[in-house]
């Protein structure tokens, strides 16, 4: 009774360890392209440098994109090969003098407003102005190799990718 009793208990264990062997991890979702849903215009960045030597340089980038769906964005992320960054969002319109413009982007001057991502529209220009030291974490989809992308994401989809293949650098900014 004793062997059999032995015999059972192993025979659960040899199971037990089997099913647990064969459990999968759970499956990332993949992160798509998103070109259907938005359109990179240009990505430029600018280093303005202050006019005290003890202060340190700082460089900007800016990145306009349109917005190509009527599902509005949920969150932007910006992904380079220096880290993770959440980007403040704004509404960009073509200006027809650069006096009452904002900046420079290739041929075109534009001016910016607040806007709220649940009030972006199919065909709006935007502009995705990264920062570090956000709180959002990098999603799990996204791996280190994912670099010189704007990901973002609505309540209907999963994670997406536009990629940055240039950033064009604009002349210096010195501060007097």
């Amino acid at each position: 009774m004793r062997t059999n009793k032995s015999s059972f208990l192993i025979l659960v264990s040899v199971v037990t360890l089997s099913w647990s062997a064969c459990a999968q991890t759970k499956k990332t979702a993949k992160v798509s392209s998103g070109t259907s849903y938005a359109k990179l215009i240009e990505c430029s960045e600018q280093t303005t440098l202050p006019g005290r030597q003890e202060s340190a340089p700082s460089t900007q980038q800016r990145i306009l994109i349109v917005w190509k769906h009527t599902t509005p964005p949920q969150l932007f992320f910006w992904r380079a090969s220096d880290g993770w960054a959440d980007c403040n969002v704004y509404k960009a319109r073509k200006s027809t003098s650069p006096a009452k413009a904002r900046y420079e982007f290739g041929e075109n001057w534009y001016s910016t407003q607040d806007i709220t991502l649940d009030k972006i529209k199919k065909g709006d220009t935007v502009e995705l102005i990264p920062y570090y030291g956000g709180k959002n974490t990098i999603p799990e989809e996204v791996t280190s190799s994912m670099t010189n992308k704007v990901f973002f994401k609505t309540k209907k989809s999963g994670w997406m990718y536009l990629p940055v293949n240039k950033c064009v650098k604009r002349p210096d900014i010195v501060m007097p």
